[in-house]
């Protein structure tokens, strides 16, 4: 498995072009909370964004 480093990027910075998709055009995403922030990871190109 290669190490890749995360990117992430603040929601508010970045927003999403089409509602509740990623750039790539992907729709599926991997949530979590951490510290009190919600967290949605692209599940096709890994971007990461704190909504």
């Amino acid at each position: 498995m290669e190490n890749q480093e995360e990117v992430v990027v603040l929601y508010k910075d970045d927003p999403d072009e089409h509602s509740g998709r990623c750039e790539c055009g992907n729709n599926i995403f991997k949530s979590r909370v951490l510290d009190g922030k919600f967290y949605r990871k692209c599940q096709e190109c890994g971007k990461t964004k704190i909504v």
